[in-house]
């Protein structure tokens, strides 16, 4: 097809666009089928395909986001933030933690140690 302008572009052609990305993956996704379903390191060799890590998707969609509006885009139009892509990363995070046996909390941040504060002087 010919190239589609910035303007034209849905969160549907983002879709379409992560789903052709996904060919291209190397992480293994056991199939719930597969004996190795849930453990991350399986033993042997399985015949489960090979997809895009959650972790991949997630960073390239944000970078996308982030130069869509850099380049004065709203962020109300913009495809990269559809809800629907935020719901496909979901279920990509949600399978492919199942999948392979690995949880994608976030991270908390760690705050810094308070300092006590010495008690005012009485002098």
């Amino acid at each position: 097809r010919p190239p589609l302008s910035l303007s034209r572009c849905s969160g549907a052609h983002v879709l379409e666009f992560l789903r052709y990305l996904d060919q291209f993956g190397k992480t293994k996704v056991h199939t719930p089928l597969c004996p190795f379903f849930g453990h991350p390191n399986p033993p042997a060799p399985c015949p489960c395909p090979l997809r895009q890590a959650w972790g991949s998707l997630d960073a390239l969609i944000g970078r996308l986001r982030a130069a869509f509006e850099e380049h004065g885009g709203k962020p109300e139009a913009n495809p990269f933030g559809a809800r629907a892509v935020r719901l496909y990363l979901r279920e990509v995070r949600d399978s492919q933690s199942k999948a392979r046996g690995i949880s994608y909390e976030k991270k908390k941040r760690k705050r810094p140690p308070q300092v006590p504060q010495p008690p005012p002087s009485t002098s």
